[in-house]
């Protein structure tokens, strides 16, 4: 079963189902979707390469797992991870802080300025 999963460092949301297409090119597709009003939190430490400094991605090139990259590859998920990667990115040229070693809550509040949704409750699996 699915549930939708909360992280501190949220910095985008999403609720597509899980959608994997046969890998071997045959007509079964995996759907599975969150519970009714569900939603899962993007972190931004998925925006941070392991082993590089001074880099963010978004979009599809975010840190997942193969399942999770089934839902959040579609374009509205990858916008919100987007502009999160602009934020922050803006926020470390300002500070002169690494992308890894800024604080969560800084690039939550700007981004909640510019109306990105981050949820208000905490909802666990």
């Amino acid at each position: 079963m699915l549930c939708s999963r909360r992280f501190d460092d949220v910095i985008a949301r999403g609720s597509y189902p899980i959608d994997i297409h046969d890998p071997k090119g045959g007509r079964g597709t995996l759907l599975e979707r969150l519970p009714i009003g569900g939603a899962y939190d993007i972190p931004l430490r998925c925006l941070i390469p392991r082993n590089v400094d001074g880099l963010l991605v978004g979009g599809r090139c975010i840190s997942g797992t193969h399942e999770a990259h089934s839902s959040y590859r579609v374009t509205p998920i990858a916008l919100a991870t987007g502009q999160a990667a602009g934020v922050a990115a803006a926020l470390a040229a300002q500070t002169g802080a690494a992308p890894r070693d800024l604080p969560a809550g800084d690039v939550q509040r700007r981004l909640i300025e510019q109306g990105a949704n981050l949820g208000d409750a905490v909802a666990g699996c």
